[in-house]
């Protein structure tokens, strides 16, 4: 939805008066203005218990908002009238403004009131009122400078069609849906959607594994724009179902993505506030029913393209509506939707205005500021459209660098990422830098500006930069938070040292075991008979010695003492390797292997493992840092740890030495983003979670002493790093944010 012409009141604009030096008051009040034009639209509505007009001009669709007072006065031109019969028809009908004005500034407004009349074309024309119309809109034209256009750019409108033919013919086959009936169909379909949707939450998080790859976004970029086309079909279509005219659609490019647009402005002739109100919500509430429709189809839908594409819609019309279209800080739905539950048009253009004037009062000393602004400005909560300014800025620049740093990324691969860059400097030069330096420039060239009022600012500004020098002095200290997990300071696996089929399972997980206890069973039935088979072999060689024993062949005797002794020897063997079958540990610890019940009946391998027995106090925080964030991790430096399963209580250890293991070329599976971490991987050719940045690790011992940690367990670390001056720690931010090649 678009609403273009902003609203204004004619008496409060700027132009100057069009007559030569020269003229006389005789000469002015001579003067005939044209007559205000007959097929002029006007609407009637309340705004601070004060009577306003929206005049609508059929021809251009320039909307424009006047306080009744000036519509009387507009009221006046008849192409009969001059200046002075219409001043003294003013007094007559509007006594109150004797009041507030004299004679000549009455004339002087009288006098600049057609002048914006007649530069809007809301008089008649004549072959001299058109040169004159002429000249002001060129005097008006602003400067062409190369980065006018660059931001032109960014936010280009292109008009296409006139869709009120055929918003007339959809409107009257879909007039039921803004019957109470379709009203309440929708809400239950997005309720439905709703109750799926929360009851569907643990599957979201895995389903965005594959969200922000390269493919995917190029299948999103392209249903955000036929959603936001649908979206404006819905503002065109409730415009026309309350009785406005939609007489123009076309291309919207923000930021070099194509939308559609509607110009719904006619909504401002509804004198129902409600009505003026849905037509700005349309958009939104349909979204919203296409996001619970896309939600009920995703959780029953199979894994697939199709699962994911209504993945993605779902998304685009629930999180991306609320962020952007319903959020009231950009100039969307949401900001529409505000200022008519205000009833404060132009609420950004006064918001930027009262930010202005406070500007003013405090760094030039300027009270009052001019007539003109405090006619149009709120008089009351001013400072809370102060707050909303700055806040709309700051959240509109935030949007635009955020945009920028994904193009730098995506752009990274190609020898392209300078493209965002610049998008990220021009956007922070032309929302902040720009802004202030008009600002300034502007006061300091007022004709009324004192040289006590143009000392002032340098004085103000001298007085910041001390102040700003002694604030960078004070001791910052350096934290980190990073994620983490825990890993056991020495632990033991118990593994199988001959091949078997475990039959028996004598520990669980978590559980404290002492040197020797048994930790599986296995049985092997070639280890079986191997022992049976050399039991055998020891009975037989028995026999034969004692078949030996009163003959006279003490050779042979020799010679079955020496079977009998390998027979032994085997059995021993045998029985040794029997032995093995029966796992046990060989120290004191916690078992940490998690479901061991998954083993049953498992077949092992020599060397295989079965669990892992630990000792949990001490326990090692194993926290991944990037180069940058290394840099400040010195020994004995204060580490705490924060982990979900017990919110309520932060462990604290210390940095033991001033130590880094290598570049880490696996991640623990855990710390991974697809996996339910954060921190960005790929696996490798090995299958490895290999990490996308350089990637050290530090290892923290902390104490538990009641075994409430284990092993595997993740958890939020802040790293407790130097204590710095702030300005060592605002330039390395910055030097940070400034990439190596535009360094010097």
């Amino acid at each position: 939805m678009t609403k273009p012409q902003h609203l204004s009141s004619f008496v409060n604009s700027s132009i100057v008066i069009q007559v030569t030096d020269a003229a006389t008051p005789h000469d002015v009040d001579s003067t005939v203005p044209s007559a205000l034009r007959s097929d002029l639209h006007i609407s009637h509505q309340l705004f601070e218990g004060r009577a306003y007009a929206i005049i609508k001009d059929p021809l251009s669709l320039k909307y424009f908002r006047l306080p009744s007072e000036d519509l009387a006065l507009a009221s006046l031109f008849d192409g009969k009238r001059n200046v002075a019969v219409i001043r003294a028809t003013f007094f007559q009908q509007q006594p109150q403004a004797a009041l507030k004005q004299t004679r000549d500034e009455l004339t002087e407004r009288i006098t600049r009131f057609a002048n914006e009349l007649l530069l809007s074309g809301f008089l008649e024309a004549t072959a001299a009122g058109v040169r004159q119309q002429q000249k002001m809109e060129a005097a008006r034209r602003p400067v062409v400078t190369p980065w006018g256009l660059f931001m032109k750019a960014l936010f280009l409108k292109i008009p296409l069609f006139d869709p009120d033919p055929l918003l007339i013919r959809m409107e009257r086959r879909m007039r039921w849906v803004w019957s109470w009936t379709g009203m309440a169909l929708s809400f239950v379909i997005f309720l439905a959607g709703l109750i799926v949707f929360m009851i569907e939450w643990p599957r979201i998080a895995p389903s965005l594994n594959d969200f922000l790859t390269l493919p995917n976004l190029a299948t999103i970029w392209a249903l955000t724009i036929v959603v936001k086309v649908i979206h404006e079909f819905g503002h065109g279509l409730t415009c026309k179902h309350y009785g406005g005219e939609v007489h123009e659609m076309g291309a919207m490019v923000i930021v070099f993505s194509p939308f559609l647009y509607a110009d719904v402005t006619d909504s401002y002739l509804f004198p129902n506030k409600r009505h003026r109100i849905l037509v700005a919500a349309a958009g939104i509430y349909i979204e919203l029913v296409i996001a619970a429709l896309a939600t009920l189809l995703w959780a029953i839908s199979q894994p697939g393209p199709t699962q994911q594409l209504l993945f993605n819609l779902m998304l685009i019309t629930s999180v991306w509506t609320v962020l952007f279209n319903a959020n009231p800080l950009m100039k969307f739905d949401g900001y529409y939707i505000l200022t008519d539950l205000l009833d404060v048009p132009n609420l950004r253009a006064k918001a930027q205005m009262c930010v202005s004037e406070m500007a003013r009062k405090f760094v030039f000393g300027s009270e009052g500021g001019s007539a003109a602004n405090q006619a149009i400005l709120p008089q009351r909560r001013r400072g809370w459209f102060v707050l909303y300014s700055v806040a709309a800025q700051l959240y509109l620049l935030q949007i635009t660098l955020g945009i920028a740093m994904i193009f730098h990324h995506l752009l990274m691969p190609y020898g392209l990422a300078w493209l965002g860059d610049w998008l990220g400097i021009g956007a922070f030069v032309s929302m902040l830098i720009v802004p202030v330096v008009a600002f300034f420039k502007k006061q300091l060239s007022a004709p009324d500006n004192t040289s006590h009022g143009r000392r002032r600012p340098w004085l103000m500004l001298g007085g910041f930069v001390l102040l700003l020098a002694l604030v960078l002095q004070v001791p910052w200290p350096v934290k980190i938070e990073r994620p983490a997990v825990l890993q056991p300071v020495d632990s033991e696996f118990v593994r199988a040292e001959v091949a078997g089929r475990i039959t028996h399972i004598a520990v669980k997980s978590g559980q404290e075991v002492k040197p020797g206890d048994v930790i599986a069973t296995l049985s092997s039935p070639r280890v079986t008979s191997d022992l049976r088979a050399a039991e055998l072999r020891r009975e037989r060689a028995r026999r034969e010695l004692d078949l030996t024993i009163g003959t006279a062949e003490p050779a042979a005797y020799k010679q079955a003492q020496a079977s009998l002794a390998q027979a032994e020897a085997a059995v021993q063997e045998a029985q040794r390797i029997e032995s093995r079958l029966t796992l046990r540990t060989t120290r004191a610890g916690i078992v940490i292997t998690p479901d061991l019940d998954r083993l049953a009946t498992a077949s092992l391998r020599p060397s295989d493992a079965v669990c892992e027995i630990a000792a949990l106090d001490p326990i090692q925080i194993y926290i991944p840092l990037n180069e940058r964030q290394a840099r400040h991790i010195r020994a004995g430096q204060k580490v705490e740890l924060r982990v979900p399963a017990m919110p309520a209580r932060t462990f604290e250890g210390q940095v033991i030495s001033d130590t880094k293991t290598p570049p880490t070329r696996e991640l623990p599976p855990n710390l991974v983003a697809t996996l339910g971490g954060d921190l960005a991987a790929q696996p490798d050719a090995e299958g490895r979670l290999t990490p996308l940045e350089t990637t050290y690790g530090v290892l923290v011992s902390l104490p538990n002493p009641d075994q409430s940690l284990r092993p595997g367990m993740t958890g939020t670390t802040l790293l407790h790093g130097p204590i710095q001056p702030l300005w060592r720690t605002a330039l390395m931010k910055l030097l940070d944010f400034v990439s190596l090649d535009y360094r010097l």
